[in-house]
């Protein structure tokens, strides 16, 4: 029955994160909430990951990264957000540059 709970969301990484893990996207299932995908993705990217986009102590996405959520700034979902099966998550690292 929990199976059925389970969203399959896809990870899709840019530039430095793309070339820092060897990989376009991935591919994790998660329980719709923000906190497992992250536990998920951690545990098939390193735990590392998890800081590269997330600030664990505000309980926030990292202000310095673009993440959309099928195609929506992250910043601008102002409800709680419950992924669902066959969502798209882009990371983007900070631009740099002047």
């Amino acid at each position: 029955m929990k199976s059925e709970l389970m969203a399959k969301v896809k990870i899709k990484l840019y530039a430095t994160f793309r070339a820092k893990y060897g990989l376009k996207e991935i591919e994790i299932r998660c329980d719709g909430t923000i906190n497992n995908l992250l536990k998920n993705a951690g545990k098939m990217l390193g735990k590392k990951f998890i800081g590269e986009i997330y600030d664990t102590k505000k309980e926030n996405f990292r202000d310095d990264r673009i993440i959309t959520i099928n195609g929506r700034n992250i910043k601008d979902i102002k409800k709680t957000i419950i992924l669902k099966d066959g969502d798209e998550i882009a990371i983007f690292p900070p631009i740099a540059g002047g």
